[in-house]
């Protein structure tokens, strides 16, 4: 019974389709028609909407109750997978449509579009109100679905790179915050920002010498230069004999300064984390410093605040020589 409804769902949105190809072509060679062929395309372009929002609707809510039946989800992998690509593939097609209907909701106010069909609209401005209300559905139901499919995770190391190349007075430094997080892209989002946002904050802490009662910036110079705390947060720059690169590598963890390759896996993780820091001097082959933190699995769900509460960082930072002792 639900796969007939989703098939039938599948004709309607074709058949819009071949109307939205049929009229174009009339718009080309019958052009003293005009006006008539282009509220026809952007009928059907309408239609092509109503009918797609419902056919996801129908969609994610069966993949919502195949999952619920799965005893053993580490033996639904692979369909997880393409279930999670299906997701990614409506995400993208909620941007293409929201689009469409945006420009057609242009056009059918500036011409006072009325329509007989469907009912009970009366405009096609309402038709398509009711359409777009269906998106906070969907992403509704993407949520929930993402939360129960089995996680895939994967490693990632986020990079501050500086080098400063004098011929015999080179320097070469690498910052690196090591976690995992879920094979997502709008996970990775996240997760690279708040890196970004972490690491900068962790490179600057403070430092003991052997002087007591001094205290040092860290390697918070040179390591950080203006313009890596803003999006994309990655990128290069460059200043006289001086460079800096910052950005994430994903599928990678370090390993005695070294960056390897470290495929994504299911895992099933705990309630916590480790996410490992460093500060490698290359010219000296050595870890200049180093800490671990336990944070909770999802770490990107939890708010800045706490997680530079957790990592002694920002406002949580020790000043004073007692402090970092």
């Amino acid at each position: 019974m639900a796969e007939w409804r989703l098939l039938a769902k599948r004709e309607r949105i074709k058949h819009a389709e071949e109307r939205m190809d049929y009229f174009t072509r009339m718009m080309r060679e019958r052009p003293q028609l005009y006006g008539i062929w282009f509220y026809w395309f952007h009928w059907y372009r309408v239609r092509r909407a109503d009918w797609q929002t419902r056919l996801w609707l129908e969609e994610l809510r069966e993949w919502k109750k195949e999952i619920r039946g799965w005893t053993k989800p580490e033996e639904h992998l692979d369909r997880a997978e393409v279930i999670r690509k299906n997701l990614e593939t409506i995400e993208d097609g909620i941007t293409i449509i929201r689009r469409e209907l945006r420009e057609t909701r242009r056009e059918a106010r500036a011409r006072e579009w009325r329509i007989r069909f469907p009912r009970p609209y009366e405009t096609m401005t309402r038709w398509i109100a009711n359409i777009t209300k269906r998106f906070r559905s969907i992403r509704r139901w993407i949520k929930r679905i993402r939360e129960e499919l089995p996680a895939r995770w994967k490693n990632f190391v986020y990079v501050i790179y500086y080098a400063y190349t004098l011929p015999e007075a080179e320097r070469h430094l690498e910052a690196h915050l090591e976690g995992q997080c879920h094979v997502d892209r709008a996970v990775q989002e996240k997760v690279k920002a708040l890196a970004n946002k972490l690491l900068r904050l962790w490179v600057a802490k403070p430092i003991r010498t052997v002087a007591a009662g001094i205290v040092k910036p860290g390697y918070a110079v040179p390591l950080l230069t203006s313009g890596m705390e803003k999006p994309p947060y990655e990128g290069r720059k460059r200043v006289g004999y001086q460079e800096w690169e910052w950005g994430v590598q994903w599928h990678r963890r370090v390993v005695e300064g070294k960056k390897v390759e470290a495929p994504p896996k299911v895992e099933v993780k705990g309630e916590e984390q480790t996410l490992r820091l460093e500060v490698y001097d290359y010219d000296y082959a050595t870890v200049r410093m180093y800490d671990e933190y336990r944070v909770p699995a999802v770490f990107w769900e939890v708010s800045q605040e706490e997680l530079e509460k957790r990592l002694g960082v920002g406002e949580y930072m020790p000043r004073t020589w007692e402090e970092i002792k």
